[in-house]
């Protein structure tokens, strides 16, 4: 048995329950939830943004640690402290074997049905199956999840800030080191500064950018995100374009990153890069489309790429994050703008969807 904060209906308040918790299978680990932050995509499925099948526990941005290991596991050892994530890719197929592990259809499931990659669930009320979100659900106390979606950690890493690692570190970083690609000496510009984008700007950052340009309607995070590497804040807006050209002679940025996800800023993102230049989109939904792409994109040059998870491979790239942290390169602590009790866990969700801070961290 574990606590859980269920949900049962978009919209609706979560309630609080003690779910069935299986015990792990092979390839598998049991891991008591120390921390987890609350997402966007948390806040679109609660919304009724996002369809998902419910009932359903959400989060999916966790750090705990392993309490029990199933046949066959050999990369954990309950004590150890890990970070979870939802990419645990099959390593074998061929997105794989090409060095993309972020396109592997193994998490796919994790992530569209919201299970395990076999299609089943490790948490269960009164015998009915209840979904784990993206195939963890760290909305609880304690989870089951596949051995490779828990990347062990040192254990001074604060369990608030190893959270981050799981979906907002990896995604904003990973967006610009390795979606993007930024080379030393380029104009980047990120717009929208939540708890992704304030890492889009990390990881430019840690790419040798020349010229950092942070782009949000909310002065804090523009505050933020001046002390964690921007050079130059702009107001988003009708004029954040026409600003954005201003800081770069004219020309547009190098590269721009989208993580606001809406229709008119995903036009905006294209509209800020120069001829020629690239936009990353991080946060785009359903209903985004591109304006006049003859124009836009083809009679310009641009390059437009989605970017799932910063094209990132989990069990690199988070003790890559973690070794930077340690080394104080990389800030996590920082990002932590609010922490709530796991009791408190429905007001951690109303602060994220008032776009207030950075990341709210749950804390069990």
């Amino acid at each position: 048995m574990t606590q859980a904060a269920l949900l049962e209906s978009p919209e609706s308040t979560m309630r609080m329950v003690e779910i069935d918790l299986a015990d792990p299978g092979p390839g598998e680990v049991a891991v008591d939830i120390r921390a987890t932050g609350v997402c966007h995509s948390d806040i679109s499925v609660w919304s009724g943004r996002l369809p998902a099948p419910l009932p359903l526990v959400l989060g999916h941005e966790g750090a705990g640690v392993v309490t029990a290991v199933g046949d066959g596991v050999d990369s954990l050892s309950p004590g150890d402290h890990a970070v979870l994530s939802w990419l645990a890719n099959c390593g074998v197929c061929s997105y794989c074997q090409r060095g993309e592990q972020h396109l592997c259809a193994r998490p796919r499931t994790m992530l569209g049905a919201h299970t395990m990659p076999d299609g089943s669930t490790r948490m269960s009320l009164g015998g009915d199956a209840v979904r784990q979100f993206c195939g963890l659900g760290t909305f609880s106390q304690s989870t089951v999840v596949p051995e490779g979606a828990a990347i062990r950690i040192a254990d001074e890493v604060p369990f608030a800030s190893a959270a981050l690692l799981g979906c907002g570190v990896l995604t904003g970083f990973g967006a610009a080191v390795n979606t993007a690609g930024v080379r030393v000496g380029q104009t980047v510009a990120v717009l929208g500064c939540g708890g992704v984008g304030l890492n889009a700007i990390q990881g430019a950052k840690a790419a040798g950018a020349g010229t950092i340009i942070a782009i949000d309607v909310h002065q804090e995070r523009l505050d933020l995100a001046a002390r964690l590497g921007a050079d130059k804040v702009v107001t988003a807006g009708p004029e954040a374009t026409k600003e954005v050209r201003r800081l770069t002679d004219r020309q547009g940025a190098d590269v721009v990153i989208e993580v606001v996800g809406r229709p008119e800023t995903v036009n905006q993102a294209i509209a800020m890069s120069r001829r020629g230049g690239t936009t990353v989109l991080v946060g785009a939904g359903p209903d985004v489309g591109i304006d006049d792409v003859l124009n836009s994109v083809v009679m310009s040059g641009k390059i437009v790429k989605g970017s799932l998870y910063g094209s990132s491979y989990v069990a690199r790239d988070i003790p890559h994050l973690v070794e930077l942290y340690r080394k104080g390169e990389l800030h996590l602590d920082e990002l932590v703008t609010e922490t709530f009790d796991f009791d408190d866990i429905g007001r951690a969700v109303d602060y994220c969807a008032g776009e207030q801070g950075a990341r709210a961290v749950v804390l069990a």
